[in-house]
This record gives C-alpha cells, structure tokens and sequence, in this order.
C-alpha cells in the first residue's frame, strides 16, 4: 500500500453526520430551515451544502432505522449578528413545525436560541464567534 499522505496537509471536518429517524421528514425539515434543497439524495442519506466544501447530511444508520436509539447532538448555525438571530427566532416561531426548544437569551458568546429537529437533535443558532 503507497502511503502518499503529505504530513503537512491540514485535515479540515467538512462532513457534519446526524442520524435520523426518518429520512424524508429530516429532509423536509432541513430544507425549510436552511432555505435550500438538498445537493445529494438517496432514500437512506441526505446532504446539503454548508460553506466550500462542508456538507451536512442527515443519514438513517441502515436499511431500517431504529427509532429507540438516541439521536441527540448540538448542530449550530452561526449568524452575523445578534440582531439575526432575534430575526431568525421571529421568523420561525411562527411555524407549528419547528419545536422552540429555548427562547432566545444572552449567553457569554452573545445571542442565542435553541430548536429542536423531530428527532430531538438540538439546533443552536448564535453569532459568529
């Protein structure tokens, strides 16, 4: 086996993984939150386009998805201002299918508010660090 790996390459994450219970209702959540459709879809793994080369994806874990397995992680989306994310919190509150996990609040790294996905995987959104 050739090992060409150059040592000095930085190694990026740009692939954000979330398990789900239920791929087409996942998919339709995201698409609404993030105001975009998916860039790659099959029945069992969705991924969206984040920033360059980031994906988001959302996966069922196998042919069949056991909803008893705890799918809970913290997923953030960063906003240029804290008067965005007010703006954001707004927008969405209005919507029956989003779950206002907590309400906006101030927190040592400025404006913030937590949702949850229907699978009860937190949403952070907050401003750029």
């Amino acid at each position: 086996m050739s090992n060409d790996t150059n040592l000095d390459t930085k190694i990026t994450p740009n692939l954000q993984l979330v398990y789900v219970s239920n791929v087409e209702r996942s998919t339709e959540f995201y698409k609404f939150i993030f105001k975009k459709d998916p860039v790659f879809v099959t029945p069992r793994y969705v991924a969206f386009a984040s920033s360059d080369d980031t994906l988001f994806a959302i996966w069922s874990g196998g042919d069949t998805p056991d909803s008893e397995v705890p799918r809970y992680s913290e997923i953030g989306i960063m906003l240029p201002t804290g008067q965005d994310v007010d703006n954001l919190f707004n927008e969405w509150k209005v919507n029956s299918n989003i779950a206002v996990f907590k309400e906006p609040y101030t927190d040592v790294f400025g404006r913030t508010f937590l949702i949850k996905d229907p699978d009860g995987h937190v949403i952070r959104v907050c401003p750029l660090d």
